[in-house]
């Protein structure tokens, strides 16, 4: 196919609410374009973006998909990124590599969670934007409502540049406020508007909206703003050259309409794209990390190949592919290039041009352009690939941290290396979960964004690596220390079985450490009471048995340990001995001092609607939470909170409850604290049920 230069090329990923269209909309830009030869369909799974097997059965997409639109001598990547709050990770991948977005509105539901959600990601980058209210054939649209509710949320920034012709059943077209032209749709046709005059019923709604454009546009420029005070209006060149400036510069975000699913408005959009977004060749990245420094690249066909990878997929015939934004130079196939992020080599095989699941061969991804790579051997999510002459790599995607935790074990036996090699490939195309063993509390913990991201993950990994599991809930990493110092415990270990036995003598004083300074062993001994080969053993003995714990089965930590006395034997005297009598004198001490159990709190960041607060700082109360502050976020609140982790487990869930989905958080280790007597009191009676139950 062929090859655009970086002047040509826009990149836009698609951002919105769960089944606001994204999916169907691409679907249609694509035949549109005549780049499929039929309008694929979501619902019928015959669309060539939602093919996986998960995809197809939850009438939803789950990861994230790219698909090129060669429009007006333009090429025109769309980064399709699931909808479903829970994989929000793919979102934030997509808005790191895109030049601008496209975020979609329902036309009947209007502005939802995720169209909230979406757009701080693109807040957060200054990201051009536009919105397109979609599926304006469903009943009970009222268009002028739904403007005056974005402009509320977002701002007079939204600016109206197509207006619809009819909604429901009656919904036949646009009107383009700018050129004011009028153009009229086969539902499930071609896609090409055919222009028809302006109704007349709306000639005078028509002004009124060019008109409110025009201000828009106005006041996004102060020599605009002084022409149309002096003139009263702007000239078509003006709006033109203004509009293209404010979408650049953030200052605009045209508001479009359609009905991505019946292939209507389709090629307006298009044509909009390649008009009003930035093109490829404008792109700067301003943090790019060479050692310790940092170092600005203007993007440049010129410069030495620098690629980034921004998402990874599996295919069962074919391997992994890795989705590639080619910020410099240009990558070719059979180039030795360098993966800079982990230091390895690489050479570049097969590389495809994305349609979905439709993949066109090319030997070269130019500047500016999205591809895939196929078949590295070890490239993933968030690795940079440059010239073997360049040194830095992008910083990684700052992918949101799991909130939603489980307990898994494999159910087959034998499976659980099966099991290893399952998260581990799945995490290479997912960094927003995590699995790893937790020693202290003796499970595999599986950690997602949500209650549906982790059925997802597993139901992939039955399917993929035919491994089935067992879900359990998550135990807390509870802590041990002690209160009270204790003096010259004694302990004394003796063992005779027949020829050399086993002796050792030790006195210990224990004293609490301050929360955070460790656990700290001091060797007293004077005289020589215990041979200086032996002392370390006390130690050794201490340490494991700290490990294990005493009150309820978890680590203790915080304490200082001295040896101050005790005797050796000259023949049963041995390392093993003092080990054991470290571990022993230790327990004793240990159950003189006041024993308590501690347990972690976490540190919240919830942001929530104003109307919202009063309910959740009630509920963050009743979980032991501590409020420190607040803080005003827009139209939204950032609750600063400490609570106990335990409290905390299903959070997200109850979030959502409490705030009707418009809530979000974020969550951290923040320190450890006495867990209360009621509470400890539950703690180590279930550890006492499962010993016993393992004894058993």
């Amino acid at each position: 196919m062929k090859t655009y230069d970086a002047s040509a090329i826009r990149n836009v990923c698609l951002l919105a609410h769960q089944g606001v269209g994204k999916t169907s909309l691409l679907e249609a830009a694509c035949y549109t374009s005549k780049g499929t030869s039929k309008l694929g369909k979501v619902d019928t799974n015959t669309s060539v973006f939602d093919a996986r097997a998960d995809e197809k059965e939850r009438k939803m997409t789950i990861s994230s998909t790219v698909g090129f639109v060669e429009w007006e001598d333009n090429k025109i990547n769309f980064i399709d990124t699931p909808g479903f709050l829970d994989l929000v990770g793919e979102a934030k991948a997509a808005v790191r590599v895109a030049d601008a977005a496209l975020v979609l509105v329902d036309a009947a539901d209007g502005v939802q969670v995720g169209t909230e959600v979406m757009t701080r990601f693109l807040d957060e980058r200054s990201l051009p934007r536009m919105f397109l209210v979609n599926k304006l054939d469903k009943d009970n649209v009222n268009f002028d409502k739904l403007v005056a509710d974005l402009k509320e949320t977002f701002g007079t920034s939204v600016a109206p540049l197509t207006i619809p012709i009819g909604t429901g059943g009656e919904f036949k077209g646009i009107v383009n406020l700018m050129a004011e032209e009028a153009y009229e749709y086969q539902r499930e046709g071609n896609g090409i508007g055919k222009k028809i005059p302006i109704p007349e019923d709306m000639v005078e709604t028509v002004a009124n909206m060019r008109s409110g454009l025009m201000e828009a546009i106005a006041e996004s420029d102060e020599d605009l703003m002084n022409k149309y005070f002096e003139a009263g209006e702007l000239t078509d060149e003006d709006m033109r050259k203004g509009l293209s400036e404010g979408v650049a510069s953030g200052l605009v975000f045209p508001l479009l309409c359609g009905a991505g699913g019946l292939n209507m408005g389709v090629d307006f959009l298009l044509g909009t794209i390649v008009n009003l977004c930035p093109s490829a060749d404008k792109r700067t990245e301003e943090t790019v990390m060479e050692g310790e420094e940092t170092k600005t690249i203007s993007c440049s066909a010129d410069a030495p190949s620098c690629a980034f990878v921004f998402k990874t997929i599996s295919e069962e015939h074919l391997g992994e592919i890795n989705f590639v934004r080619v910020f410099d130079g240009k990558v070719n196939t059979g180039a030795d290039v360098s993966n800079s992020h982990r230091g390895t080599a690489e050479r570049v095989g097969n590389m495809y041009f994305l349609r979905g699941k439709d993949r066109i061969d090319t030997n070269v991804i130019p500047f500016g352009d999205i591809g895939g790579l196929l078949k590295l051997k070890d490239t993933h999510t968030n690795d940079t690939l440059v010239d073997k002459s360049v040194k830095y790599f992008i910083p990684p995607v700052e992918f949101p941290a799991g909130l939603v935790r489980v307990a898994i074990l494999p159910k087959g036996k034998g499976d659980d290396e099966k099991l290893g090699i399952g998260m581990t490939k799945l995490h290479e195309e997912d960094p927003t979960f995590t699995y790893r063993f937790i020693p202290d509390i003796r499970q595999s913990i599986l950690s997602g964004m949500g209650e549906m991201h982790i059925e997802i993950i597993l139901d992939e990994l039955k399917r993929r690596f035919k491994v089935e599991v067992e879900r359990k809930a998550p135990k807390i990493s509870y802590r041990e220390t002690i209160t009270k110092p204790v003096k010259y415990v004694e302990y004394t270990h003796k063992k005779q079985t027949g020829g050399a036995g086993q002796y050792a003598r030790v006195f210990i004083d224990l004293q609490p450490q301050e929360r955070g300074n460790g656990y700290e062993y001091e060797d007293k001994i004077v005289g020589g009471v215990i041979d200086q080969v032996f002392r370390p053993s006390v130690d050794k003995g201490i340490r494991a048995k700290m490990e294990e714990g005493i009150l309820a089965g978890y680590p203790i930590i915080d304490v200082k340990v001295s040896l101050v006395d005790g005797k050796t034997h000259p023949v049963d005297s041995k390392d093993v001995a003092f080990q054991i009598a470290g571990r022993e004198v230790f327990k004793k001490a240990f159950e003189m001092a006041s024993p308590i159990l501690l347990e972690p709190i976490a540190e919240l960041k919830v942001t929530v609607p104003d109307d919202h607060t009063g309910d959740v700082m009630g509920d963050l109360s009743s979980r032991r939470g501590r409020i420190s502050g607040m803080e005003p976020q827009g139209k939204y609140q950032t609750i600063n909170a400490k609570v106990p982790e335990s409290e905390v487990l299903n959070y997200s869930q109850e979030l959502r409850a409490l705030t009707q989905g418009r809530g979000f958080f974020t969550k951290e280790f923040s320190h450890y604290e006495s867990v209360p007597p009621n509470v400890a009191t539950k703690v180590i009676e279930q550890h006492k049920q499962e010993q016993e139950e393992v004894a058993e």
